[in-house]
């Protein structure tokens, strides 16, 4: 080997590597700044999905305390709460009592919802997350902010939430077994029963009915939202105890009145009446109330339907429940009494078909229940 030329590839690997090492030590800040840009771009990622959460949550707590109580300072005492116990940027989120508003929400024909602030009827609250420099905890500190400009993020999420004004329609079971006292286990009356040619009798099924439509007025009363409520009965076209009954009757049209609600009840509790159980009638009576003049546009719609015993005519329940779906009415059924199975698996179907839920009630103090739920998933949130 040539003694100079080792020399000289010695010399140039030399050269090599201390080019290399300038390189990097150029480079090295720059990969630094990119290293940092990327954390931080994924923590500022992360920190507006748990604002956007917060916000929704704390909306949501501040919409549910309003239309339980009506009391602004609770609903903001409410959202705060609910906001400090989810995270962002590694601690609780901190609002200030002018980040809720309140207002009004209305859903257009295209289904859309539609925030005023100070609108009415009170129904919504918006909140206003921040993290920014004029927010309670301020912006969010980056990791590598200091390679940056030396300053932290900010940002801002905004949530609407509000109850829902619907339009109701009971749709109530008056064939003769809702004559039977709750106890009784008979599907149906007999012409010779004593009670078939009364009033309804103080421990009837009819009774107990009148009873838990009283708890479900009282609590749609408790809510700031403005329900309508109507009552369509239902049973046959009969003739019997001197008296004539249709098979379905209007016994209120849509009202914000929960007195005539009550006094239509009344009415029935002291009137004679009787027959089978055209169960699909009644829901086609209501299905036109709720679709009628009386109706608002921007309310939901909403059929409640009761029965203690199978449909006696040749309309399944169900069909007339798709029908109502297809008008975007939610249909909720309640079997009540001693129903056959057959009778409660029906109902479910016809829930199912509604969109709504099912209930079965053996006894009084499960239909009071099952009103109650009822009344409660009403108030429910709209955005």
């Amino acid at each position: 080997m040539n003694y100079s030329n080792s020399i000289k590839r010695n010399a140039r690997d030399g050269y090599r590597r201390g080019a290399t090492a300038v390189v990097f030590v150029i480079m090295l800040p720059v990969l630094m700044l990119l290293l940092g840009f990327s954390v931080d771009l994924a923590y500022m990622q992360l920190t507006r999905s748990e604002l956007r959460a917060a916000t929704d949550l704390a909306a949501k707590a501040a919409s549910s305390e309003l239309a339980e109580t009506g009391d602004r300072a609770r609903a903001i005492a409410k959202g705060k709460l609910i906001a400090n116990a989810n995270t962002v940027a590694g601690e609780g989120l901190t609002l200030d009592d002018s980040d809720f508003v309140f207002g009004n929400t209305v859903r257009s024909t295209t289904g859309k919802w539609s925030f005023t602030a100070s609108g009415s009827p009170l129904n919504a609250v918006q909140v206003n997350g921040r993290r920014t420099s004029d927010a309670p905890d301020g912006e969010v500190d980056l990791f590598f902010s200091n390679l940056l400009n030396g300053n932290g993020f900010e940002t801002s999420a905004d949530a609407t939430a509000g109850f829902i004004n619907a339009d109701i329609c009971l749709v109530l079971d008056r064939s003769s077994s809702m004559k039977l006292a709750v106890s009784n286990t008979a599907t149906g009356m007999g012409g010779g029963d004593p009670r078939s040619c009364e009033i309804p009798w103080a421990d009837s099924r009819w009774i107990a009915l009148d009873s838990a439509i009283k708890i479900f007025l009282a609590k749609m009363n408790d809510t700031l939202a403005e329900e309508q409520v109507s009552i369509v009965t239902y049973a046959s076209n009969y003739t019997a105890c001197g008296v004539t009954n249709q098979n379905v009757t209007l016994e209120q049209p849509l009202t914000l009145d929960f007195s005539s609600i009550t006094a239509a009840m009344d009415n029935l509790n002291n009137t004679v009446w009787g027959g089978n159980t055209e169960t699909s009638e009644g829901m086609s009576l209501a299905r036109t109330v709720l679709n009628g003049p009386g109706a608002r546009t921007t309310a939901e719609k909403i059929m409640v339907v009761l029965t203690d015993g199978a449909y006696t005519n040749g309309v399944h329940p169900a069909d007339a429940a798709a029908l109502a779906a297809g008008d975007k009415i939610k249909v909720h059924t309640i079997t009540f009494g001693a129903c056959p199975t057959s009778v409660i698996m029906d109902m479910q179907e016809t829930a199912v078909a509604g969109g709504g839920y099912h209930f079965h009630a053996p006894d009084a103090a499960t239909l009071n229940d099952a009103f109650s739920k009822i009344a409660g998933s009403i108030s429910i949130l709209t955005q």
